[in-house]
């Protein structure tokens, strides 16, 4: 009974994935000026998380040694950990700049 329920939870769990793959194509194929602001963000993360990997240094340790982390994952661990301060970064500036816009709005 339990092998059943666990082969409908993958198929579910397929159906979901392509769903999430497929209807956002769908909907840029259809109407590519709207899609585009949106396109336009998600090449935008990717730069700044490709950015961030180039930039990271990879480290090497005792730490790295006993998790088996080579150069590679240290890199690209260290560049995504950048890319997350970053974002976080301009996530606070702009909670900023939209109360201090909305102050003198009033």
């Amino acid at each position: 009974m339990i092998d059943i329920v666990i082969y409908i939870t993958y198929a579910l769990a397929l159906i979901a994935l392509l769903s999430v793959i497929v209807f956002p194509l769908i909907s840029v194929f259809k109407d590519f000026k709207q899609a585009k602001g949106g396109l336009l963000g998600f090449i935008g993360l990717i730069a700044l998380i490709v950015l961030a990997i180039l930039l990271s240094p990879a480290d090497q340790g005792l730490f790295y040694d006993k998790f088996s982390i080579g150069p590679t994952l240290s890199k690209a661990i260290g560049g995504t950990i950048i890319a997350t301060y970053i974002l976080f970064g301009v996530l606070i500036l702009s909670i900023l700049y939209f109360e201090v816009v909305k102050w003198f709005k009033k």
